[in-house]
């Protein structure tokens, strides 16, 4: 097994999970908004790399607990360069995987904020059982056509207008 990760726009590989990160099943519970954007920051980095972390399913991904993110490989086998399509087909399948565990609203929002209009209208055209990672759309559940809605919508609405300061999720002693 190796495992990638992004560290001061580098990949990096180790042959063991990074320091600090779990599977992402592990992790679940600290997935709260102002997380899911982190999450989704740190995903883009593999396309502006031009990296594709392949097949983007829970069993192949370790999180830190501030979001970072690495991707376990077997073998010899290591990041592919994107298709030219860019990262569509890997973002579809990233918002169907975060929504197993974070409200649709949540993780489309917080895409918004990340990728623009054009990128997420983009990976639209991969939220199908088609073309997402057989078994992502086999695990519960079986939420890929409420994602697609969503982003359809979210794409119709255009450009995310201002920035989320995530008042809301500081303790009231922080204000």
């Amino acid at each position: 097994m190796s495992y990638f990760f992004i560290q001061d726009k580098t990949v990096v590989q180790t042959s063991l999970p990074p320091a600090g990160m779990a599977p992402f099943a592990q992790r679940t519970e600290q997935l709260l908004p102002p997380l899911i954007t982190t999450l989704h920051r740190n995903f883009q980095a593999w396309g502006a790399l031009g990296l594709s972390p392949g097949p983007v399913t829970a069993d192949r991904i370790w999180l830190g607990a501030d979001g970072q993110l690495a991707f376990r490989f077997n073998r010899s086998a290591a990041p592919a360069p994107l298709l030219q399509i860019g990262q569509a087909p890997e973002l579809a399948a990233w918002l169907v995987l975060l929504d197993k565990w974070m409200e649709t609203f949540v993780v489309i929002a917080r895409a918004r904020s990340i990728w623009t209009v054009g990128e997420l209208g983009a990976a639209l055209t991969f939220m199908t059982p088609a073309f997402l990672p057989a078994r992502l759309v086999a695990q519960a559940p079986d939420n890929w056509a409420r994602v697609a809605l969503a982003l359809a919508t979210a794409v119709a609405d255009g450009p995310l207008a201002g920035r989320s300061a995530d008042r809301h999720w500081q303790s009231i002693g922080e204000r």
